[in-house]
């Protein structure tokens, strides 16, 4: 990241909470399944409430070896993840990743889970104990004292799921899920997302699968630990972005599995990899605005 994005990003965030304190905070997962018609969507507006399911531990007594903090007892909702998610930890907006290491130094928790040892984390990397107990090493560009950590609250939970067709959503930012942001499984169609903001989920922002049809326009995408991409479409999905911000995720900004996918006035930086792209998919992009740009 430049100056000039790592400044707007870090006014971006710090904004959000400011806005907070005089907005609605739930800490509890929104499921939707009452939809309407093609004529006659329903129409769920958030009115800037934002769905935070992280819990703060920075005030736990962590073990302290320099840079590497350990916890001294399970701390809630953080438990080891699956090999699919790479990420159960974040300090302020960062997604601290899951170190994993198959050699003789791994730390092996239970059913085939590894962890590098602590000694071999990178900056922001973490991994766990075989008493559950979770460690990391600090990201680049925070410390402690400056900077809040925050877990997941539960396993598998996702800020908001949508389980039906004919809704439009707007207006609701989705934060510190284990897993993502916007969730969106089965055969729904005709579903819309505005003006929504997915930040810091361990898996991804917004994820679409099997057979859904989806529209989003509006969204800002950023700081999500999966490692497939802030945005994951797939299986027989098939969506729309336009006027959306992506950035600061740790796969690619989107990853497109499945029928047809299209991104449109859409702005992306800091990212590795701004497209990835499944063989068969039809996939269309126009006026996408990069860092070099």
């Amino acid at each position: 990241m430049n100056s000039i994005h790592a400044i707007v990003a870090c006014a971006a965030f710090w904004a959000l909470f400011s806005d907070l304190e005089a907005g609605e905070i739930s800490k509890i997962p929104l499921r939707l399944t009452e939809g309407g018609t093609a004529e006659n969507p329903a129409v769920f507006d958030g009115k800037g409430m934002v769905i935070d399911l992280g819990v703060d531990v920075t005030d736990h007594a962590w073990k302290k070896d320099g840079e590497v903090w350990t916890s001294t007892a399970r701390l809630s909702g953080a438990q080891p993840m699956t090999g699919g998610q790479f990420t159960g930890l974040f300090v302020d907006e960062i997604p601290i990743t899951i170190a994993r290491e198959g050699g003789k130094r791994a730390i092996a928790f239970s059913k085939g889970h590894l962890y590098a040892q602590p000694s071999d984390l990178k900056p922001g990397q973490m991994g766990c104990t075989s008493e559950g107990l979770i460690y990391f090493r600090w990201p680049e560009g925070k410390r402690p004292g400056d900077a809040r950590i925050y877990v997941p609250s539960k396993p598998g939970l996702s800020c908001v799921t949508i389980a039906c067709s004919h809704i439009i959503v707007k207006n609701i930012t989705a934060m510190h899920a284990a897993n993502d942001g916007f969730n969106i499984h089965g055969n729904w169609v005709g579903i819309r997302l505005e003006n929504i903001r997915a930040f810091s989920n361990a898996d991804e922002g917004i994820s679409a699968h099997e057979e859904v049809q989806m529209d989003v326009e509006g969204a800002e995408i950023a700081w999500n630990g999966s490692i497939d991409g802030g945005v994951a479409d797939v299986g027989q999905s098939r969506t729309t972005y336009k006027d959306c911000i992506a950035h600061d995720n740790i796969g690619a900004a989107f990853k497109f599995f499945g029928v047809s996918h299209s991104v449109s006035d859409t702005a992306i930086y800091n990212q590795e990899k701004d497209f990835f792209i499944g063989e068969e998919t039809v996939f269309k992009q126009e006026r996408i605005k990069r860092e070099s740009e």
